[in-house]
């Protein structure tokens, strides 16, 4: 599960209500080009507040993807644009990780944490310094991206300071591209922009564990992000990764806004 939330993405790849949300999309998981999950993102958002509920469910697929489910949300307010959390959840449930976390956060930074179970081998992970709680976002939010410039280049290239409860890490973001798409059922259809992604792991990792060590140095990462109608915002409509065992793909296959 963590190289999912880490392609971004694939921290998408969740299924939730379609309800009252300002935007639902429907995401498949693929694995080697073969289907093994589906998910949604709901997401709600105006110029005060925002808020992104989710849950879903991967099937076990090797060595690449455990079978897992859980649910996350995240609520908070919106300054000038930016997104800033206050309140996180996350349930989750496969074979590899099962357990909560919940986080208050205020103004960026992390007010308090509680991670059930508790986080095992901390003295062979980089310690996390209250500095490294300060200016940060969670997954969830970290995967709805202020864009004022719309799909320019401007709107790719950044970097992305997430904690997500047990580890902090950056996600760097380049402009590669942009093209059009469309997704399967024909709702979306225009342009997007491909960014590379590269994942710079900060504190509260292993530093010597080869999963961790790959993921750092993977360049293959890559995320097209698509509008949210015409609002500010932009969303991964797809993403991808390529693993020394096979390769991981989230594609949106619906694309709904609300009326």
């Amino acid at each position: 599960m963590r190289l999912i939330a880490l392609a971004f993405l694939i921290t998408a790849l969740f299924t939730g209500s379609a309800s009252a949300a300002d935007l639902y999309i429907k995401y498949k998981l693929y694995a080697l080009g073969l289907p093994i999950g589906s998910g949604v993102l709901s997401l709600d958002v105006d110029s005060k507040s925002y808020s992104v509920s989710a849950n879903g469910q991967t099937a076990a697929f090797g060595r690449l993807v455990s079978d897992g489910k859980g649910t996350v949300e995240v609520a908070g307010t919106a300054q000038k644009l930016d997104l800033e959390p206050a309140r996180y959840a996350l349930d989750l449930k496969s074979e590899d990780e099962t357990g909560t976390i919940t986080m208050r956060m205020r103004k960026g930074s992390i007010d308090a944490i509680e991670v059930q179970p508790p986080q095992d081998r901390m003295k062979e992970r980089v310690k996390v310094t209250a500095e490294h709680l300060k200016s940060v976002l969670d997954p969830l939010t970290a995967a709805v991206l202020p864009a004022p410039q719309g799909l320019a280049k401007e709107s790719c290239n950044r970097t992305l300071r997430i904690f997500d409860g047990k580890e902090r890490y950056d996600v760097h973001l380049q402009y590669k591209s942009r093209k059009a798409t469309r997704t399967s059922d024909g709702r979306f259809k225009g342009d997007v922009i491909v960014c590379g992604v590269r994942y710079e792991p900060i504190s509260g990792h292993r530093p010597k564990r080869k999963s961790i060590q790959q993921l750092a140095a993977n360049k293959s990462m890559e995320v097209w992000l698509a509008p949210v109608g015409d609002k500010p915002y932009l969303v991964p409509l797809r993403a991808s990764i390529s693993l020394p065992f096979g390769s991981l793909l989230v594609e949106a296959e619906k694309y709904k806004l609300s009326e």
